[in-house]
């Protein structure tokens, strides 16, 4: 697995249940106009912390389903209760996705042991090789050259996804562990992490640029930076509008209404609904990419 992940967005009913309809089409607008390489699935931008347990399963199944077997897949499964995580691993490998990943426990002080200990558990449990999702600024949880070293040494898990903006401990665990797959995670941090050897990239932009982010990664791997830069601004003003716009997911949702997928819906409970700030946003967005290929 490498290239470009679109981390992929949920899509609901005005009850806040799935819309698998809407789900398919934004996955097909996923693969064939953006052309990316394959999907994260339930993560941070499928809103998995305020998913219920049978919600996070139907998406994981509909998503395999009909992907069917065009990109690759990797399943989001980790929390807080183990018991979930498992079964979470069981419905993946049911459903032939090519790899787990799981957050760091969050919200409660865990010790370094304790969260070695609970990825070791999935790891020894799981089916599929699991992908750690370190994301320090949303967990709270900093983990060392040296716990990535304990943790990566085990046969089952075979990489991270690095949502972090410390690049000396990038560039050490590429170094430390050549072989294991390397994801970056800030769209914005794009050209630099690939500089740095990743194997692609997981991100939210990649919803609606996936393409300017294939053209990114594929000018690294040419040794063509000056290529890259020019996409990576155009990436990075694209990140910019949206986090100035109230509300990153939903604005990316209303683009998706804009692109004819009709009842795309807005994010659950407890985050906002879709506002006019948001629709007027996303119509600027769309008009600047489309100015902008």
């Amino acid at each position: 697995m490498k290239g470009i992940f679109t981390a992929l967005i949920n899509t609901f009913n005005s009850d806040g249940s799935p819309n698998l309809n809407a789900l398919k089409k934004v996955i097909d607008y996923n693969i064939n106009v953006c052309g990316i390489d394959g999907l994260y699935v339930n993560g941070s931008t499928g809103e998995f912390f305020n998913l219920p347990h049978e919600y996070k399963k139907e998406f994981l199944l509909a998503t395999a389903e009909h992907v069917n077997d065009r990109v690759d897949i990797i399943a989001q499964i980790g929390g807080n209760v183990i018991e979930e995580i498992l079964e979470l691993a069981d419905v993946a490998a049911e459903c032939n996705y090519n790899a787990i990943s799981a957050v760091t426990p969050y919200y409660s002080v865990y010790s370094t042991d304790e969260i070695i200990a609970h990825y070791f558990k999935i790891a020894d449990y799981s089916k599929l090789p699991l992908i750690i999702y370190n994301i320090p600024i949303r967990t709270g949880v900093v983990l060392t050259r040296d716990n990535f070293k304990t943790l990566l040494a085990h046969e089952n898990i075979n990489g991270v996804k690095f949502t972090s903006n410390d690049f000396f401990l990038l560039d050490n665990v590429r170094g430390d562990f050549p072989d294991k797959l390397l994801f970056s995670g800030f769209d914005e941090m794009l050209l630099s992490a690939t500089v740095l050897g990743t194997n692609g990239a997981i991100g939210t932009t990649y919803n609606i640029a996936g393409h300017w982010a294939k053209n990114i990664f594929n000018a690294v791997q040419a040794s063509d930076i000056p290529t890259a830069q020019i996409w990576q601004r155009k990436m990075n003003h694209v990140v910019g509008t949206l986090l100035n716009s109230g509300g990153f997911l939903s604005t990316i949702k209303a683009m998706f209404e804009i692109y004819g997928i009709e009842n795309c819906g807005g994010c659950r409970l407890p985050m906002a609904p879709v506002g006019d700030k948001q629709r007027e946003t996303a119509a600027y967005v769309v008009d600047y990419i489309k100015k902008n290929n």
